[in-house]
């Protein structure tokens, strides 16, 4: 394992594909002059159960969570499984997003813990000043207005307002995720420690390209074990910088 960051985190090259879309309905909808609401500000924090540096950084983000203007999710990553401990909550789609970050930031490598703020800038996850300098110098976004539908299959539906600064395409992302949950650790460098962890994300993908603002989009809701709440992420494409959050607890 290749150590950085003052030994703060645990560091590995990127190199891998993005997500892949999920099908949706956008329909154009009538333009609303009001000035949007604001969303949450977006915080992922990409964590590992199999890197000791990790768990600062988990309790960072549990004592963020119940701030009703952060959107923060916890995306596990599967790249320390082979120190003794693979990681129950690391999903594929956890792994390509980041590795998409470093792409957009020009990164050559990424490492956990990190924490990405609004999609434009990271830091490492356990560095609440630094963390907390980021929140405050946030970009505002607009806030994604999310509805279920009943019937057969359960639908969502997001009401994307208009954004008149946005002139370019963007992606819509859906992600999954349980509120909360843990692990005891019986391997790995975190052997003997119990580890809490909040918005665990079980699945990520992106559920439609909106071309044009304001618009409409519906899309089934996933079938997905442990999941009781889903998140909206509005961004430029190729993990570009986030415009539009929002939120909805399934329980």
């Amino acid at each position: 394992m290749r150590r950085g960051l003052f030994t703060l985190v645990c560091a590995v090259l990127a190199a891998l594909p993005l997500a892949g879309r999920v099908s949706a309905q956008v329909e154009r909808t009538a333009t609303i002059v009001a000035e949007p609401a604001r969303g949450p500000i977006l915080l992922e924090l990409f964590t590992s159960q199999g890197c000791s540096a990790c768990p600062p950084a988990d309790r960072l983000l549990a004592s963020l969570a119940p701030r009703e203007d952060l959107l923060v999710l916890s995306f596990h990553v599967a790249y320390w499984d082979h120190m003794g401990w693979a990681d129950p909550f690391a999903i594929p789609a956890s792994a390509r997003r980041q590795r998409g970050y470093a792409r957009t930031m020009r990164s050559r490598s990424i490492y956990t813990p990190q924490m990405v703020i609004q999609g434009g800038v990271a830091a490492v996850g356990s560095d609440e000043t630094r963390i907390m300098r980021l929140i405050a110098d946030a970009a505002p976004t607009a806030l994604l207005a999310i509805t279920r539908e009943a019937g057969a299959v359960e639908r969502f539906q997001v009401e994307v307002p208009e954004m008149k600064d946005v002139t370019v395409a963007l992606e819509l992302w859906a992600v999954m995720y349980g509120s909360a949950d843990g692990r005891f650790v019986p391997h790995g460098e975190n052997a003997g420690h119990m580890l809490h962890h909040v918005n665990v994300v079980r699945q990520a993908g992106i559920v439609a390209v909106v071309e044009r603002t304001p618009a409409l989009v519906q899309f089934d809701r996933p079938d997905i074990a442990g999941a009781d709440g889903v998140a909206l992420i509005l961004q430029a494409r190729n993990l570009g910088a986030v415009v539009g959050t929002g939120r909805l607890s399934l329980r």
